[in-house]
């Protein structure tokens, strides 16, 4: 039981890994094409979150859950390969924003601007905001953003996925299986 519920742990863990290399490996084609900002095309993320969610659900259901994985499981599963992904992807924005590519602080405070100008904001409105647009740039709350909402996104994500993987078994049966 010991050894299953390690392989279980390390299967959780290098899903997460998947997730969140997946997503890294996406932003910096949109780094290299220049998409960083300002484009639709990080709209796409959602589908790379959900497809890879939805394949390592599976998986899971699979080998790890006897072929069976219950709604409340499938969620829990999605949200922690979803933080340990947040967490590899704060990381890229901390190298991406204070050693890679310092100027893209100033791009994404811009946008920020730009976005805040948009809505009808007064010149002087944002200009007073200009201290939180600051901080939200900052490379370590971009680290802990993007852990936080790597969560959330595994949460959104994962309360439609789990629909679709979970299946139900015996009731008895998986009772007894915990017990065992």
């Amino acid at each position: 039981m010991d050894n299953n519920n390690s392989a279980r742990t390390q299967y959780i863990f290098s899903s997460g890994a998947k997730l969140g290399i997946g997503m890294v490996l996406f932003f910096l084609i949109l780094y290299f094409a220049d998409k960083m900002f300002g484009s639709g095309w990080s709209a796409f993320s959602w589908v790379i979150y959900a497809a890879i969610i939805y394949q390592t659900m599976r998986v899971y259901r699979d080998k790890f859950r006897d072929g069976f994985l219950s709604y409340g499981q499938g969620l829990l599963f999605g949200i922690r390969i979803s933080t340990l992904a947040g967490i590899i992807i704060g990381f890229y924005y901390f190298i991406m924003f204070s050693f890679v590519d310092p100027s893209l602080r100033d791009m994404m405070f811009a946008e920020a601007e730009e976005a805040y100008l948009a809505l009808g904001m007064s010149e002087s409105a944002v200009e007073n905001m200009q201290g939180s647009i600051a901080m939200a740039t900052n490379p370590w709350v971009l680290l802990i953003s993007n852990a936080i909402g790597g969560m959330f996104n595994g949460l959104i994500v994962s309360l439609l996925i789990a629909l679709f993987v979970k299946r139900k078994g015996d009731p008895f049966q998986e009772v007894m299986r915990d017990v065992q």
